[in-house]
């Protein structure tokens, strides 16, 4: 019989908020955590939390606590037992499976990853690098013959350990390691578990008497302009709305009342810089953009790096971060008839739980 005991009963101190709840897919951190194990492991204890189809167990004082709580809910005619954080939504059922097998094999399996990073070890006496090619980074789920780890947690009592493979390399001497995955990374800090959200946004502006137009804060010589209460920059328009869209605020029209003469003759640029602005106060910044102008005139390819350049300034990012094409609709319509301009805007934002990176 398999079992699964998955470690829920931290307190998220270093990442700031209740980490095991965080929206992940099509549940949270934790349920997709323990979605690795189903169909998989005969039964799921989950410590310190509620999860259905799952048992219940009481979290303790210490990990070392928490995981023995979770290994006393196992039931009878356990065989191997994986224990896992909760905070390892990524791991794959692949590995879960093969870790599994391997403890049936060899009464352990404990996945590890080489280390990338140069290691230092610091005292108050000394401070030394340590040769990383003898190291490897240890995750989760460990697992093991169910009766050697309870033995390992009886000579255990009153001590501390940060995992499972350490208490019972103490007992036994030896630990089967299993090539770990990258990807399996353990949610820690702010910023580990970044929020994607994107937006689209769209605008169109008839054309009217003028000598040129603003597209992407670039002004292009014309015999016509575009008319609105601002600068009738479309491409800043369909921009500003995929901002306030990504990040669940109004559309423009409510933030730049068309009757508010603060924003007549506005340059729009200035309006796209205070969408990304009311983004940031909720935690977002920008990852990229994409913007499709669609008009028979006038040429738009000789002034899309000016664009780009324009655009990605005020969006924060750099300029392979921003696209702009241009199209026609083949004389079709309002605009095939050269009535005015449209822009198509998509735009990926980025959410940091505490702040973004904007000066």
């Amino acid at each position: 019989m398999r079992s699964a005991v998955i470690v829920a009963g931290g307190v998220s101190s270093r990442y700031g908020a209740n980490k095991l709840a965080e929206p992940l897919f099509d549940g949270t951190v934790l349920t997709v955590a323990v979605d690795a194990f189903r169909g998989i492991a005969d039964e799921i204890v989950v410590v310190g939390a509620q999860v259905d189809g799952t048992i219940f167990a009481e979290g303790g004082d210490t990990r070392t606590q928490s995981v023995l709580n979770g290994l006393n809910a196992v039931s009878d005619g356990c065989d191997v037992v994986a224990v896992h954080d909760g905070a390892r939504p990524f791991v794959s059922r692949a590995l879960v499976e093969q870790l599994f097998a391997e403890a049936e094999r060899f009464g352990s399996a404990v996945p590890a990853t080489s280390v990338t990073d140069t290691v230092w070890y610091v005292d108050d006496v000394s401070k030394k690098t340590i040769r990383r090619k003898n190291l490897l980074a240890v995750q989760t789920p460990q697992v093991f013959d169910f009766a050697k780890l309870l033995a390992a947690f009886a000579d255990a009592i009153g001590e501390s350990f940060t995992d499972e493979s350490t208490l019972y390399f103490a007992k036994y001497g030896d630990v089967h390691f299993v090539d770990g995955e990258t990807s399996n990374k353990k949610i820690t800090y702010d910023g580990d578990l970044p929020d994607f959200r994107t937006g689209a946004g769209f605008d169109v502006h008839a054309f009217g008497e003028g000598n040129g137009v603003r597209l992407g804060g670039v002004d292009i010589p014309f015999n016509r302009s575009l008319v609105g209460h601002s600068d009738a920059d479309v491409v800043c328009h369909a921009i500003c709305d995929a901002v306030l869209s990504a990040a669940n605020k109004r559309d423009i029209g409510h933030l730049f009342p068309v009757d508010d003469d603060r924003y007549l003759g506005a340059n729009s640029m200035d309006l796209l810089r205070t969408c990304v602005d009311v983004a940031a106060k909720d935690g977002f910044e920008v990852v990229n953009c994409s913007v499709v102008i669609v008009c028979e005139a006038p040429k738009i390819a000789p002034h899309i790096d000016n664009m780009k350049k324009a655009l990605s300034a005020v969006l924060n990012v750099a300029e392979n971060a921003v696209n702009v094409s241009a199209t026609t609709s083949e004389k079709l319509g309002a605009l095939g008839h050269g009535d005015g301009i449209a822009s198509e805007a998509q735009i990926l934002l980025k959410r940091c739980k505490r702040s973004c990176n904007r000066p």
